[in-house]
């Protein structure tokens, strides 16, 4: 994580970072996409409904994604009335790989964000954020046969710290060592005493370790940090039917959380349990979801005395006659909680 006003910055302008990539676009495309055929554009709208001491309040945003004749994300554009009125505009090159970030207002157009590849890796030479003219930041990749091997991150021109990767035979990563030019103990906490007073610095771990397993059709991954006594393992299982991953945390021996999603064509299942002790439940939220119906189920001790909560959404569709959807109504109750629309246009019709 960066200096905390740079991710306040981000989280409002809708940025979400990733390990080595730190634009990850997984989370800025909208969901409502899927669509069968040659599609070319699709507009959405989409409200959702609060309602408190029946006063009823609306959260309205809208999205306009372009598609290639291949089908890949050409350009998205996002409006939400909660982050300052304004239009941000994502742009994607030919292998889907976002380029560019703006905002636009009625009296400015921002760049945000502006990536560089020079090859065929998901992962882009350079990424440059910009959160005014005082304050820029750089991200630099430095490859080895297409895979990054260093990372280097700058703020106005000056290198704050970097990131060296290290891979077994298979090209698997096995090593992150992160370096603070600042902070050479390697410690996560360091306080300082200046003319202002005492100043409490934050930094990552310093080293992250991998371990990669297979056992049958099932792809093992341990994260370990070795200073906590930390360790995360993620499993995962890929076939035609469906794609099963579980992730559980374990902090000194211990699991404290664990999280399972089941998907396949047309349902969800996600499962979250919290522990304390020896594998005991202390709380768990789970997601059931298929075309027609969302159910919700939740428990925990600290809310309505340890009651189990269940909510059901039920989906209403509409489609066009090409078999794309157009309109989704979600009620609960009998009572409407979320509309979305979408207006497409075809390549071929």
């Amino acid at each position: 994580m960066k200096k905390i006003i740079l991710i306040c910055l981000l989280m409002v302008n809708g940025i979400v970072f990733s390990q080595n990539n730190e634009i990850n676009k997984a989370l800025i495309i909208p969901e409502s996409i899927d669509f069968k055929g040659c599609v070319k554009k699709i507009a959405i709208k989409a409200l959702t409904l609060n309602r408190v001491n029946t006063k009823i309040d609306s959260i309205r945003t809208t999205s306009e994604v372009s598609f290639s004749k291949k089908g890949k994300v050409q350009l998205l554009k996002l409006y939400d009335k909660s982050t300052m009125d304004s239009w941000r505009v994502i742009e994607f090159d030919a292998l889907e790989r976002i380029k560019n970030i703006w905002r636009n207002t009625a009296t400015s157009n921002l760049v945000f964000v502006n990536q560089y590849f020079s090859g065929n890796s998901e992962f882009p030479d350079s990424t440059k954020i910009n959160r005014d003219e005082n304050y820029k930041e750089k991200y630099i990749n430095r490859f080895t046969k297409n895979i990054v091997t260093k990372q280097e991150h700058y703020i106005n021109d000056t290198l704050q710290d970097f990131r060296v990767y290290k891979y077994d035979m298979q090209n698997q990563m096995i090593e992150d060592l992160y370096h603070n030019v600042e902070n050479d103990s390697g410690e996560t906490l360091v306080t300082s005493e200046s003319n202002d007073g005492y100043k409490l610095s934050f930094y990552p771990e310093r080293q992250t370790l991998y371990e990669h397993k297979k056992d049958k059709d099932t792809t093992i991954v341990v994260k370990i940090s070795p200073r906590y006594s930390m360790k995360e393992v993620t499993k995962k299982i890929k076939n035609k039917n469906f794609d099963l991953k579980i992730v559980e945390e374990y902090d000194r021996g211990y699991l404290k959380k664990s999280s399972s999603t089941w998907t396949s064509k047309d349902s969800l299942s996600l499962n979250i349990n919290i522990y304390v002790g020896q594998k005991e439940i202390d709380s768990y939220y789970k997601t059931f979801k298929n075309s027609k119906q969302v159910t919700y189920k939740s428990k925990s001790n600290f809310f309505k005395q340890g009651e189990e909560i269940i909510t059901v959404v039920n989906v209403d569709t509409v489609f066009d006659k090409f078999s794309n959807w157009v309109k989704k109504i979600y009620t609960s109750e009998g009572v409407i909680q979320s509309i979305i629309e979408r207006k497409i246009d075809y390549y071929c019709h």
